[in-house]
């Protein structure tokens, strides 16, 4: 039984719409203070922009690892990224891995990956799958961010995928 794949279409708007729903957040990121921005809320990386700051090295690690290459650190020194600087680099990145769906061969979509994760552990995994999980990694930490600017008393902007259709 062959498994079934998604096509480049599908990935396409995909990488689209994280680009579109994380660059709404950054916007909103960016109208906090510094504290509403590095309060601990005891949600996922422990402050928004913490969250923020991790999709972002995820995003970038992954990259790297569809290159071929090996990044020295997940995580930047402290204290990392600012919001400005996720503005500027985060867009870059998810570009990137866009160009990476537009312009990879459609046997490299469906072959696998090898990679391992940051804990030494080797897997390999169809890269489809793996840009699957790139976009829906960022989609569950953009909800817990979601949250947090409502924990700090602030409307979050609608980043529904849904949205992002409606608005085309």
């Amino acid at each position: 039984m062959t498994e079934p794949s998604i096509s480049r279409g599908v990935l396409l708007t995909h990488f689209d719409y994280t680009l579109w729903a994380s660059l709404r957040l950054l916007d909103a990121a960016g109208r906090l203070t510094a504290a509403e921005l590095t309060r601990d809320l005891q949600v996922s990386h422990t402050s928004l922009l913490g969250t923020l700051q991790h999709i972002y090295y995820a995003d970038r690690t992954w990259l790297a690892r569809l290159e071929g290459r090996t990044l020295a650190a997940f995580m930047d020194p402290e204290p990392g990224p600012d919001v400005a600087a996720l503005k500027e680099h985060w867009p870059v990145v998810i570009k990137a891995l866009r160009d990476f769906v537009e312009l990879a061969p459609e046997e490299l979509i469906a072959s696998d990956l090898t990679f391992k994760r940051l804990n030494g552990d080797g897997y390999s995994l169809a890269h489809w799958k793996v840009l699957l999980h790139i976009v829906n990694h960022a989609t569950l930490h953009r909800g817990q961010v979601m949250g947090m600017l409502r924990q700090l008393g602030h409307v979050p902007p609608g980043t529904d995928y849904l949205f992002f259709h409606l608005q085309l």
